[in-house]
């Protein structure tokens, strides 16, 4: 039996931030990419058993992917920026000020609605994520399991394809971080 399981990364430990501008979101970006994760986590040990589970460890190549598996001692089997987490557009507006997290919200809903000024569109990131899935499909053929360490949105385009491809859901993810889903083929 093939199995993949899509875990979400580690919360990133982000200064607080104040109310910014749009025009100052693509820095928050940079800095959220830039940020350490947390070490600490309620669901420490879970992770940690589902980590030993396997050889073939993926993770984007984004800080909070890879620091996720250092966390654990873990050396990634692959280092790739397909699964890198879905850009988020931003913009030179400065009339209004509001917490870089409603930022996110709005601009990765105009992201969905086909707005991508300064990133890949959601039209390219459905490709990548197919590609994406290609790959963990591939790896999953050496009858390990096959973790990915990703992010939120690039997992649940990855998660859609698994589910075109017929693969069966056992278990579900939430959105939050060190969550993860598992996705089994029968061969």
């Amino acid at each position: 039996m093939q199995k993949i399981i899509l875990l979400r990364h580690g919360e990133v430990d982000i200064k607080d931030y104040k109310n910014i501008p749009a025009d100052q979101f693509g820095k928050w970006i940079i800095d959220y990419n830039h940020s350490d994760i947390k070490s600490e986590f309620s669901s420490k040990n879970e992770t940690k058993n589902l980590l030993n589970k396997t050889d073939i460890l993926i993770c984007s190549n984004l800080k909070r992917s890879i620091q996720s598996a250092k966390i654990f001692n873990k050396t990634p089997f692959e280092i790739n920026d397909v699964f890198n987490e879905a850009e988020l557009p931003y913009s030179n507006w400065h009339l209004l000020k509001l917490n870089p997290k409603v930022w996110l919200i709005f601009f990765r809903i105009l992201w969905l609605l086909g707005y991508s000024k300064n990133c890949e569109s959601y039209k390219e990131a459905k490709i990548r994520a197919k590609k994406a899935t290609k790959r963990l499909i591939e790896l999953s053929k050496q009858n390990k399991p096959v973790i990915l360490i990703g992010h939120g949105i690039i997992n649940r385009l990855i998660r859609k394809e698994l589910i075109l491809q017929k693969w069966n859901e056992t278990k579900k993810a939430k959105n939050k971080n060190w969550d993860y889903g598992v996705f089994e083929l029968k061969t």
